[in-house]
């Protein structure tokens, strides 16, 4: 499994077909919650608050796209950003899961280095919006539509 970043003008390394020049992650993650109150003896009649989404941090060597993406940091523009998780597929790699961020800034660049190894960075992004696109495979192995969800953080609500 490989994971791509595509934010702003940040051309990375990466060679594969449909991601070129893309950010190749090592990994990436967000979260979502919410608080729910159950009172004792009321807990069909529970309240929630609205979703809290955390922020999505991920993890990349430094490559060519470092440069720009301190610069990002610097300066704080909101810019789109995708992340596509793909998989090998007998045709090369496949999308399985999409993620489309609106307004996405960087909130935090952690930079590191050990030892012989290669330095890694570690990015956060804060964004508005958030869609998630789930692609499926057909018997043929054929991409099918995706399942999507699109939650916008400044209303509260999804679309």
């Amino acid at each position: 499994m490989a994971i791509y970043l595509k934010y702003g003008d940040a051309q990375g390394d990466v060679t594969e077909a449909n991601h070129t020049h893309w950010v190749e992650l090592l990994d990436a993650h967000w979260s979502m919650s919410r608080t729910i109150r159950s009172a004792v003896g009321n807990g069909k009649n529970r309240e929630s608050t609205s979703a809290h989404v955390s922020e999505l941090t991920m993890t990349k060597l430094v490559d060519n796209s470092s440069h720009v993406l301190a610069t990002y940091a610097f300066v704080g523009q909101a810019r789109p950003a995708q992340i596509d998780f793909t998989r090998v597929s007998e045709g090369g790699e496949i999308v399985f899961r999409t993620l489309h961020m609106k307004d996405a800034i960087i909130s935090s660049l952690n930079n590191s280095g050990a030892g012989k190894e290669r330095p890694v960075e570690v990015l956060t992004l804060n964004f508005t919006e958030l869609t998630i696109e789930d692609h499926g495979q057909d018997s043929s192995g054929n991409k099918t539509a995706p399942k999507r969800i699109i939650y916008d953080l400044t209303q509260a609500k999804t679309a």
